[in-house]
């Protein structure tokens, strides 16, 4: 059941799950057994049922290539025959025969007493797709012509490529990483919007950088029923966050005279300017204020006519579950509660007139639509400078969101998904999302799993999975535990692999799994196998030994200085995260000096490894901090890796994270807006002098 019942700890030692725990887990299989008989009979039923099915309910075939899968029979049908339809993708079909005593026998086994034999059955040679495999198992004996009752076992097929998709001949490229919300300019509403990202995506372009990276766009809960602006914790996999559309730049708001009026007036105009001037973003204030503006443009589109009306309308027919989550976000207004609080029958997807008002679901529609708009203009403007949108797909959904509500079948509810105990979080982690139920991700056919990848890959050239570990494996923490007493739980990464390369290779988008932290090996020789790019991250890779500093990055990774979970250069190098976690209550005294000095030498043997390679320049004017960050990325720049990603806030020294891990209220997190506007950055001469010459990979040393 891929329930494993212990695990290695950072130390390396072997912790064991609690009986608790996996008797817990073992219900979410609808498996209620807690004395170890009724665990073992539950088991053996559970074993008997996988046999019973044939065949296994999702086939992986690579490359095109002849594609070797077991049939599971009774002995007693070894003289029998079945016959089998593959039903491509495009429609087309094709039949065989399958004479059991004409295959190859792969092993024989019994189980609760009823002998079973698996044989070795090849499929033909399959174009790339998803394909549906019948047999039909009304076994026919072929001396008496006996027919044995039966039914019809099916599989899904997916023929996939072995590597994820690549860029035909992509050279060495550099690219910047800001997050949307803090690349703010001078016409924006306190926050960065798809406009003021066009904006930056044409100053990178015109310095030579060729990706744009930021974090997830998705849907938030900014108002109803819970304000979370993480971006990790979205409101829905499936559908864009309408905090970041650039309002004056609609097309409605240009005819809109109600809308231009509430704009030109004075307290809403006193509102910017508090957004504004404040380094932090309010916001559950900023998404009220933006909402009014939006709700008259939304009266304003539905009441006249127009040419964009048969957009608007071709838009829903395309993507007719946009309806189903403006009734849930509108239902959401209503209530202003969680959908696991709302009555039985909305609980249960039933959602009826009367539930929500009809003007806030249009609304819902209609800005679901312009941030289609504006995000399909952004990778249309990403596209004319022969630059990649770089996208991050987070690992969960809110517990609140439309994803668990509409598709909770495919969801282990009951339990959460976090991180077992180490160095760091000596309590362990509980991320507070639900995690995806393998068993019925696979017999759903992966359809959800495919419709995420789908929705972001169509506006992305390249995609970061978030933990990507994940594709193997999950720490599940059942209801009622600590984040102590969980257990890991395994996912069919073979089948995901097939997923995300054959939808990477239909959108052309290059895939970046984030393996951070505790790797086990298995997954990056699965990444290696699969073309997916690994992350190197110099915060992770420092050494205390001056000789080998920095380990050499993995041929065609992405790498970079840190990420948004961690500090800037500036503050890991004055050890200012080390303060902060002594000051949260993480470390004692005696241990933020000892952490101090163990980063002094870190950094002592980093300055002597890029002097030493001819990186650092001595006769620069610059502080030591700015030359050994410069020095590190032209050193990144000249390695192996396929892509150097530049955090924009380490170049002017930023000290303050954007994200403190294992924090919420504690600290701001995901509020804090860029110190430097994008007109600034623009005119930044100096800055732009170095970007541009650190495109061009020519240095003097």
């Amino acid at each position: 059941m891929g329930i494993q019942s212990s695990y290695l700890d950072t130390s390396g030692k072997r912790q064991h799950a609690a009986p608790e725990t996996l008797a817990a887990i073992l219900q979410l299989w609808e498996i209620n057994a807690l004395t170890s008989k009724e665990i073992h009979d539950a088991l053996t039923e559970f074993e008997l049922n996988r046999w019973r099915k044939i065949v296994n309910p999702v086939i992986v075939a690579w490359n095109g290539e002849t594609t070797k899968i077991e049939l599971l029979i009774p002995a007693a049908s070894e003289k029998h025959s079945a016959e089998g339809r593959i039903r491509l993708e495009d429609g087309q079909s094709k039949s065989f025969t399958a004479r059991f005593n004409n295959l190859r026998t792969l092993r024989r086994s019994r189980v609760s007493g009823v002998p079973f034999v698996a044989k070795e059955l090849l499929l033909p040679v399959l174009p790339h797709g998803y394909h549906q495999l019948s047999i039909d198992t009304s076994l026919t004996h072929h001396a008496s012509r006996i027919t044995h009752p039966g039914r019809t076992a099916t599989a899904l097929i997916i023929s996939a490529p072995t590597k994820s998709y690549s860029v035909p001949g992509r050279q060495k490229s550099w690219g910047a990483f800001l997050p949307m919300y803090a690349a703010h300019s001078r016409e924006s509403w306190g926050a960065g919007n798809f406009g003021d990202w066009q904006k930056l995506t044409d100053w990178l372009a015109s310095l030579g950088g060729e990706v744009a990276s930021t974090l997830p766009l998705l849907a938030a809960f900014l108002e109803h029923p819970v304000c979370e602006p993480s971006p990790y914790s979205p409101a829905s996999r499936l559908f864009w966050n309408e905090f970041y559309l650039d309002i004056p730049t609609i097309p409605e708001f240009s005819g809109c005279r109600a809308a231009q009026k509430h704009v030109r007036s004075n307290p809403f105009q006193q509102q910017l300017d508090r957004f504004r001037q404040s380094p932090l973003i309010d916001y559950p204030a900023q998404m009220a204020a933006r909402r009014q503006v939006l709700e008259h443009l939304a009266r304003f589109f539905f009441k006249h006519d127009s040419p964009r009306q048969k957009q608007f309308y071709r838009f829903l027919k395309s993507r007719p579950q946009v309806e189903d989550y403006a009734q849930f976000r509108a239902a959401c207004d209503q209530t202003h509660l969680p959908w696991q609080k709302w009555p039985q029958r909305q609980r249960d997807g039933n959602l009826r007139t009367g539930d929500y008002s009809e003007a806030a679901k249009n609304y819902h529609l209609y800005i679901q639509w312009l941030t289609h708009e504006q995000v399909a203009a952004l990778t249309r403007k990403c596209g004319a400078h022969g630059s990649q949108f770089y996208l991050d797909l987070p690992l969960g959904v809110h517990s609140a969101g439309y994803d668990l509500w509409r598709e909770r079948d495919v969801f282990a509810g009951g339990a959460s998904v976090g991180a077992p105990p180490d160095a760091f979080f000596n309590k362990g982690q509980n991320w507070g999302f639900t995690p995806l139920h393998p068993q019925r991700l696979r017999e759903q056919s992966y359809s959800y799993l495919r419709e995420v990848l789908r929705f972001q890959m169509r506006h992305t050239g390249m995609l970061r999975l978030d933990h990507v570990m994940s594709l193997h494996r999950l720490y599940w923490i059942p209801e009622g535990c600590s984040a102590r007493e969980g257990a890991y739980v395994s996912y069919p990464a073979e089948e995901i692999y097939a997923i995300l390369s054959l939808e990477s290779h239909r959108h052309k988008t290059v895939l970046v799994g984030e393996n951070l932290g505790t790797v086990p090996e298995e997954v990056n020789k699965a990444m290696n196998r699969h073309g997916l790019r690994r992350m190197y991250v110099v915060q992770f890779a420092q050494r205390p030994n001056p000789r080998s500093a920095l380990a050499k990055p993995p041929r065609g990774s992405v790498a970079s200085l840190n990420t948004h979970d961690m500090p800037t250069f500036a503050a890991h190098w004055r050890g200012l995260d080390i303060d902060d976690r002594r000051d949260l209550g993480l470390f004692t005294n005696a241990e933020t000096l000892k952490e101090h000095a163990r980063r002094a030498k870190l950094n002592l043997a980093l300055e002597k490894f890029l002097n030493r390679k001819g990186w650092l320049k001595k006769s620069s004017s610059r502080d030591i901090p700015d030359r050994i960050l410069r020095a590190c990325l032209e050193w990144l720049r000249s390695s192996p890796a396929e892509l150097v990603l530049i955090n924009l806030e380490d170049l002017w020294g930023e000290d303050k994270p954007q994200n403190v891990p294992g924090t919420s209220s504690e600290r701001p997190n995901w509020r804090r807006k860029a110190r430097c506007s994008t007109e600034e950055l623009r005119a930044n001469d100096e800055l732009c002098r170095f970007l541009r010459g650190f495109g061009t990979g020519v240095y003097t040393k």
